[in-house]
């Protein structure tokens, strides 16, 4: 048995050890019970302008990305979007969703669509707009929501 450290690991690499843990678990939960979810505003050529994509299983809704062009901000697309993916959700049998933020981006967007704090990762990642040797660093939040 030996280890290798990579600052890069491959597509091989993470499908190995998803591979892996998905073995496992299935002798817990049913793997058909991963479900994928994406809901997406797109232009008339059909680029993406905006979307979320989540993932549900059991209970839950996990929202892994939501994110709404500069252009498209303030006008309720991401309301939107939060409104389509619970509705997916909540068809699928959830009960619950969370998301994490950091403080530069949506915490109060997410606390206005019902969502609450849960967790607070404090001092997670340098802000790169001050020096290295200055304190100034954002945090992590995490939240959650019950689906009504």
């Amino acid at each position: 048995m030996k280890t290798r450290l990579s600052h890069a690991p491959t597509e091989d690499d993470l499908e190995e050890i998803k591979t892996g843990m998905r073995n496992f678990n299935r002798n817990f939960i049913p793997q058909s019970k991963f479900r994928a979810l994406g809901v997406f505003v797109e232009d008339e050529n059909g680029s993406k302008q905006a979307g979320i994509v989540a993932e549900t299983v059991g209970n839950w809704m996990y929202i892994q990305m939501l994110w709404v062009d500069e252009s498209l901000r303030g006008k309720d697309v991401g309301t939107q979007l939060i409104a389509e993916a619970e509705a997916e959700a909540k068809t699928r049998g959830c009960r619950y969703s969370l998301v994490d933020t950091f403080s530069f981006q949506a915490r109060p967007f997410y606390e206005r669509m019902g969502y609450q704090m849960q967790l607070a990762l404090e001092d997670y990642i340098r802000d790169t707009r001050t020096p290295e040797d200055a304190p100034s660093t954002h945090t992590r939040y995490f939240l959650t929501k019950t689906l009504g």
